[in-house]
């Protein structure tokens, strides 16, 4: 679980500072290789928005900036090679992979994936490439509902395609459906979940999603996730960034407005998403009506912070002053 520091409330105006709160600070970033997704689901931004056109790749110089930040200060955590993509459609991704391994030996490399480009040749391309884990996501046709028995035998035609018997894990029904594939050295899952109900509106993007809930929730992403699309657009969290202009307002920023990943996390754009997010009262659109949960979702945590933001983040934010709304 990540620490938060009085350092993530205010910007940080030097390299060097940035960079301590950048390694003590995040725990996953999530990185889109390039833009194509083969699919355009109702409840996702790719519905109405332009990943169907020709696959636009991260620039080289991006990516190769990217990775040698990370290994400045030996990036050991969460890597997640996609964000509004399909990784898999592009194969470039085993290369990508390989390279990351090579700079960052320590870290956890994983990818989501709808499992349409899955084969068993690729499976073990991926392994070698150096990827941790995958999570294959079981999609609905655009304009089917979700169901049960389309998920299982989804998961059963996968399973045949790459040759590997599922383990299933959980059922609830008409809501969330969880397999394990066995494989080594692969940890791979393969989830349905009805997006209609348990998902989220990706910043209002999608209608009809939990429309009338009111979050007061503090939100722990933008002080442990760092987010950035293949152009390096850099987003507070994984359900903004889509590449949507109604979006374009929440961005933090791009990469090259800024010497190093670590500026971008610590910049005063990412300070405000924070001091906005840290408290309890109502937030402020896109972040009004999304109900993910805070850290485990456990009361424990919940009331821990509770607890954690009465005697510290309070007199960190000036006693309380949150008036700094995204956007």
């Amino acid at each position: 679980m990540g620490r938060f520091l009085a350092e993530h409330f205010e910007p940080q105006t030097t390299r060097d500072a940035a960079k301590r709160l950048f390694r003590d600070a995040v725990l996953r970033i999530e990185m889109e290789t390039h833009s194509y997704c083969n699919r355009r689901c109702g409840y996702c931004p790719n519905a109405t928005g332009e990943r169907l056109t020709p696959n636009r790749r991260m620039p080289d110089r991006l990516f190769d900036r990217i990775i040698a930040d990370l290994a400045e200060i030996g990036y050991a955590h969460m890597l997640v090679f996609n964000g509004y993509n399909e990784p898999l459609a592009d194969r470039q991704i085993l290369k990508r992979l390989a390279e990351a391994r090579t700079a960052l030996p320590r870290c956890t490399t994983r990818i989501y994936t709808n499992g349409d480009y899955l084969t068993p040749t690729y499976v073990e391309e991926l392994a070698a490439a150096g990827l941790s884990s995958m999570h294959v996501s079981v999609h609905m046709n655009p304009a089917d509902v979700y169901s049960d028995v389309y998920a299982m035998n989804r998961i059963a035609e996968i399973a045949q395609r790459v040759g590997i018997r599922p383990n299933y894990k959980r059922l609830t029904p008409n809501r969330l459906l969880v397999a394990e594939f066995p494989h080594q050295p692969i940890e791979m899952e393969i989830r349905a979940i009805n997006y209609w109900s348990e998902g989220e509106s990706r910043g209002g993007l999608i209608s009809g999603i939990k429309e009338e809930y009111q979050r007061h929730l503090p939100c722990h992403f933008p002080f442990f996730h760092f987010n950035i699309g293949f152009e390096g657009q850099i987003a507070p969290c994984c359900h903004l960034g889509s590449g949507r202009a109604e979006q374009e307002s929440y961005l933090i920023g791009r990469l090259d407005d800024f010497g190093s990943i670590y500026e971008a996390f610590a910049s005063s754009a990412a300070a405000g998403w924070r001091r906005h997010l840290a408290g309890f009262e109502a937030k402020a659109s896109p972040c009004d009506h999304c109900s993910v949960g805070f850290m485990d979702g456990s009361k424990k945590t919940l009331d821990a912070y509770a607890k954690f933001y009465r005697d510290r983040i309070k007199s960190w934010l000036k006693c309380g002053d949150t008036s700094a709304a995204p956007g």
